[in-house]
């Protein structure tokens, strides 16, 4: 057999990175983060206990990157879809309903990024992170289209940064209602046409009022 290629050997090593932030991901959700090991992460990803220690050296600095690439994912993510030339009321219902989708496609990642907010702490010291600068950043192309809006009549006036807040927010309150409507209509033994019926009707709902602080009174 012919040795890996240095590229066949970073897409190895990448692919395990992945894996090893995939398993933290659900160990996370199910323990939290004092509670969790590298040798959980370790079991959860099928992997042997040192070849997670070869990648992270600790559970700081493993939770820092899952953090921080989940992070920029969303924003990369969020920029992109704002840089698209549509209505704009249509454009951020849109984006609404993405968003509540995926309690229920990835609930395990949504679940993530609504409870880690309150970990920071154990990743970074004081000073050292400033989650509202990073939101700063994530509404930004939000503000934009609201700025668009505005200027076309069909958004009310107003600060476009304050009201990029406050539909994130609602969606944002949306999501963890959303994430606890789903584990209860678990629990009753519903076929999953039943829970995505219910689900989408949350959606609708959610999305509305999310663009309802826009509309001109």
């Amino acid at each position: 057999m012919s040795p890996r290629t240095k590229k066949q050997n970073e897409f190895i090593r990448e692919q395990r990175k992945q894996e090893i932030l995939q398993a933290a991901v659900h160990v996370y959700v199910a323990k939290g983060y004092s509670a969790t090991t590298l040798s959980d992460v370790a079991d959860q990803a099928g992997l042997a206990h040192g070849l997670v220690y070869y990648y992270f050296k600790n559970k700081k600095m493993l939770f820092r990157e899952l953090y921080e690439n989940m992070m920029d994912q969303s924003l990369q993510y969020t920029t992109v879809y704002f840089e698209q030339d549509s209505p704009v009321l249509e454009q951020f219902k849109n984006y609404a309903m993405l968003i509540c989708e995926r309690v229920i496609k990835d609930p395990q990642t949504q679940r993530f990024y609504m409870r880690i907010s309150l970990d920071l702490h154990h990743l970074y010291e004081p000073g050292e992170l400033s989650p509202f600068e990073w939101m700063k950043s994530f509404i930004k192309p939000m503000a934009q289209a609201i700025d668009k809006g505005i200027g076309q009549g069909v958004i009310r006036q107003g600060d476009a940064n304050l009201l990029a807040m406050q539909y994130w927010g609602a969606i944002s309150q949306g999501m963890s209602y959303l994430d606890q409507l789903l584990q209860d209509l678990a629990t009753q033994g519903l076929k999953e046409t039943e829970i995505n019926s219910v689900m989408g009707e949350k959606f609708q709902q959610i999305a509305e009022s999310a663009i309802s602080l826009f509309k001109p009174a």
